[in-house]
């Protein structure tokens, strides 16, 4: 079995612990590779990015760590990048192996406020009140065509949990997974990314976190992506050493049951199908 993941937070950003800390886990528990993506730094304040002034120290930290543990584990420089009108482009740093793109945010065109996404329940609601008034189907379509625009403008090597907006979701009491306009979104969305070399992230983070009970995205969204024949890769959205394999059995057996025989994955410096 191959086990990697490439998405993981640190003390850098929104994650705990040192960056060794994560590799010496990830030896432990038998891993091929290991990636590293903390929050990228944004054009506005958060409290969970990393800062532009500690992009120089992470990259460093990890190519420190590659050399020392070269012998035992790959290990790769990445980022989760942003996308959002006026964004960096990290792709172009020649520092990073691989982006995770992500859509954390929705900006308010009319106070010019950056709106979360997947924060707390508190802050969904805050964001569906004051960017939406109250329109569900206008935030679901604010959300989905802003992947797509990623997808389309700043395209990035992984698509980070694609369908995170049903985080704050639960029992269906803002929408259903089954409801005409939202199972649409999904598939255009899922159309864009089979159009390009993006891989959909299976991502464990969610339940770590207590959020979710089963992986982004969910399992109708995975066959779709199987019957499009759209890369997967499983990761598990670590901010904490302990939780880097977090569910990743279940998922494994998930993903088998649905039919995948293979996830890609960096290693040997390549994008290349490893078997599940």
């Amino acid at each position: 079995m191959f086990k990697s993941t490439f998405h993981s937070h640190s003390r850098f950003d929104d994650g705990r612990e040192e960056l060794e800390a994560y590799i010496k886990s990830a030896i432990e528990k038998d891993f091929k590779a290991f990636g590293f993506s903390a929050h990228a730094p944004v054009l506005f304040e958060t409290d969970w990015n990393m800062k532009m002034d500690d992009f120089e120290e992470y990259v460093n930290t990890i190519r420190i760590l590659k050399n020392k543990y070269k012998d035992k584990l790959e290990i790769y420089i990445g980022l989760e990048t942003d996308f959002y009108k006026g964004c960096i482009d990290w792709r172009n740093k020649k520092e990073i192996d691989y982006t995770i793109g992500a859509v954390h945010f929705l900006k308010n065109d009319t106070t010019g406020e950056y709106m979360p996404v997947d924060g707390t329940a508190q802050q969904f609601e805050e964001t569906l009140n004051h960017g939406f008034g109250r329109d569900i189907k206008a935030f679901v379509f604010a959300y989905y065509s802003k992947i797509r625009e990623m997808l389309s403008l700043m395209q990035p090597d992984i698509v980070a949990h694609l369908d995170v907006i049903r985080k704050n979701n639960k029992e269906g009491v803002y929408f259903k997974e089954d409801d005409e306009f939202y199972k649409n979104e999904v598939i255009k969305t899922l159309e864009v990314i089979a159009s390009t070399d993006s891989i959909v992230e299976v991502n464990t983070g969610g339940i770590s976190r207590g959020y979710v009970k089963n992986p982004y995205p969910s399992q109708w969204v995975l066959e779709l992506c199987l019957d499009m024949e759209i890369p997967i890769m499983v990761n598990s959205d670590s901010h904490h050493p302990e939780n880097i394999d977090f569910y990743y059995e279940e998922t494994y057996d998930l993903l088998r049951s649905i039919g995948f025989k293979s996830q890609r994955v960096l290693y040997g410096n390549k994008w290349r199908d490893v078997s599940l």
